[in-house]
């Protein structure tokens, strides 16, 4: 174990072949095998390697009785009509738009904790979860327009069938869903009151690299329409986060990522940190960006700069938080998940915000 760790600190992922030959295999969850994954020299810039486990896919379709039953979205623009589940409030509420992970649809559910959806429920709230363009293997998937489109189709569906309170609507996901939270964010197509993005993927190309042996980097080949063996560079650039848009500096987005992600899961922390780092320098606050040897130290010793504060969310202990303007960056105790026992804090805070704010 020392001996990887040592390995860990000297070599980051660039997505070029080791000089020295190493490799690190890491055991898949998922599909119980052993994925080697290439291990170079120093470059934070494209997100430290792992094989990691799946990415927080919950189960298939749940029974009626277990989740909000399904609809059908019509068409709006590019988005073709789409299946989604769907409840509806009671009386005027908010509205919490759940993006599904990377090889789920509007089928599945989050939270690591508990589940999000029924928890959503409890509150009297509208919720509403799109299968947008389904799994993200396939080129209308991975933030196309379509996909877009389909958010904001979601959005007018709920607006139309629910009793939306307009001013409170949230975007929420994990790992592809955080992935899609996050593109709707840069891309400045999609407004919402908030968004909040668990264990997200923000840089395609990287983490195609850091999945090359596996099934999650041939989705990107598809999703990109890319050839085997060449990644299509311009369609990652255009469907990643990272280099997706200028954001919303007045709309707020809350960033998390598990400090062991990367090690046991799929999505390594640098995505979130080098994302959260882009959205400081554009937000007028580059001393509250995370540097390299607080990068580093988080994947070498999994701790930071905040982890003898006692902090915790969600009863988990928080390494790392950072604000830029609108932009909120929590590196916390945990792996690849959401957890839902932090997320409906913040929206019931910033809902009781509004409320406060009206009367």
């Amino acid at each position: 174990m020392a001996e990887r760790f040592l390995l860990v600190r000297s070599r980051i992922c660039t997505g070029k072949p080791a000089a020295s030959g190493f490799f690190w295999g890491a055991k898949d969850s998922v599909n119980r095998r052993v994925v080697p994954v290439t291990l170079v020299g120093l470059a934070l810039t494209s997100g430290f390697a792992t094989g990691g486990s799946g990415l927080n896919e919950k189960g298939g379709p749940s029974a009626p009785e277990e989740g909000p039953p399904t609809i059908t979205i019509p068409a709006y623009a590019s988005a073709p009509p789409q299946l989604a589940r769907f409840w509806s409030a009671s009386v005027k509420a908010p509205l919490v738009v759940d993006l599904h992970q990377w090889s789920t649809d509007q089928s599945g559910f989050d939270g690591d904790d508990v589940r999000f959806d029924l928890e959503i429920r409890k509150l009297g709230w509208n919720f509403v979860r799109p299968a947008l363009a389904g799994k993200n293997n396939n080129t209308h998937a991975c933030c196309s327009a379509e996909v877009l489109d389909g958010i904001l189709a979601s959005i007018q569906f709920a607006d139309a069938q629910g009793k939306l309170d307009k001013s409170a609507i949230y975007i929420v996901g994990v790992s592809g869903g955080g992935y899609t939270t996050l593109c709707a964010y840069m891309s400045g197509k999609v407004h919402a009151r908030a968004m909040l993005a668990w264990a997200s993927i923000t840089d395609l190309a990287a983490w195609h690299t850091q999945h090359s042996g596996d099934q999650y980097g041939k989705d990107v080949e598809s999703c990109t329409g890319s050839s085997a063996g060449k990644l299509d560079l311009q369609e990652c650039t255009k469907r990643s986060p990272l280099t997706m848009g200028n954001g919303q500096p007045d709309t707020p987005v809350y960033i998390f990522a598990g400090i062991h992600d990367g090690f046991t899961g799929s999505v390594p922390i640098t995505h979130s940190v080098r994302l959260f780092n882009r959205l400081a320098e554009l937000y007028g606050s580059p001393g509250q960006k995370v540097d390299d040897a607080t990068l580093i130290e988080m994947l070498d010793r999994r701790v930071g700069p905040d982890s003898a504060k006692g902090k915790k969310i969600g009863g988990r202990l928080v390494h790392l938080q950072r604000s830029a303007g609108g932009a909120h960056l929590t590196i916390f105790e945990g792996g690849h998940e959401m957890l839902t026992h932090a997320t409906i804090p913040i929206l019931i805070r910033d809902y009781e915000s509004i409320r406060s704010s009206k009367y």
